[in-house]
């Protein structure tokens, strides 16, 4: 996580915070409904797996939090709602909370009365490996629902980061030094511990520690450039990125903050 709050707040300018996913939905009265929906569908499926998570910790079973899943983003995704899409606060996250709990309150029964599979499928998500993946994950029963979401949300962003930058050191070459680097992004150890990755690689231990740290600054500008994303204002991506942190390191996040 070190990578995370090492990465720098850059100076405040227009131009370094180009209009972002969750800013062009919450000002779709005034500018293109095409444009907020297509933003409205991308954060969408960045948050998905999260969502079915959190359905899934208030014990439902796979295919009804499938059918949930579905139902709130078609609902989400319905036209007439985009302009109206306004969060209580900054972020995205919290936004989707307060709809998916409504959701579950006002319109649970009512989906429950309608044939599984018959709701409107807007979004080709993997519910298949959704649901194996969620057998596998470790249950920690002393987080809340909104915690877990909070906790599998994070993950989610880290790994789909990590992943992006592991796709672009290989098609550059590069995957081996990735390999030897990416185990080392979130550990604090000396030098010494980096030596046996150096000298495998044929480099010399300052190289590669120069390597780690470019590694480690391209990763906690790519998660903040992605928290960007989800947020209103310059001003938000701080607390957010720290929750995130706090989500992931904590054995308990504390109170979610919708």
């Amino acid at each position: 996580m070190k990578a995370l709050e090492q990465a720098g707040t850059p100076p405040p300018g227009p131009s370094l915070f180009p209009t972002t996913h969750w800013s062009v939905v919450i000002n779709a009265g005034t500018g293109s409904e095409s444009q907020a929906r297509a933003a409205l569908e991308t954060l969408c499926r960045q948050y998905w797996y999260p969502l079915y998570h959190f359905v899934r910790r208030h014990g439902r079973s796979h295919h009804e939090a499938e059918d949930c899943t579905q139902d709130f983003l078609a609902r989400l995704l319905a036209a007439d709602r985009v302009g109206r899409a306004r969060p209580e606060r900054g972020h995205f996250r919290g936004f989707l909370l307060t709809a998916l709990r409504n959701d579950l309150t006002k319109q649970w029964e009512k989906n429950q009365a309608e044939k599984r599979g018959g709701g409107q499928t807007v979004l080709p998500l993997d519910f298949a490996a959704a649901g194996e993946r969620f057998s596998r994950e470790p249950a920690d029963p002393g987080l809340t629902p909104e915690q877990a979401f909070d906790r599998t949300w994070a993950a989610e962003l880290i790994l789909r980061t990590v992943a992006e930058l592991r796709e672009e050191y290989e098609s550059s070459g590069r995957g081996e030094l990735f390999a030897a680097l990416a185990p080392l992004v979130w550990s604090p150890g000396p030098a010494e511990s980096q030596e046996p990755a150096a000298q495998h690689l044929g480099m010399k231990t300052h190289a590669f520690a120069a390597a780690l740290q470019r590694l480690r600054r391209r990763l906690g500008d790519r998660l903040r450039a992605r928290v960007a994303e989800t947020v209103a204002t310059p001003a938000d991506v701080d607390a957010e990125l720290h929750h995130l942190i706090a989500a992931i390191t904590s054995g308990s996040v504390g109170e979610s903050r919708p």
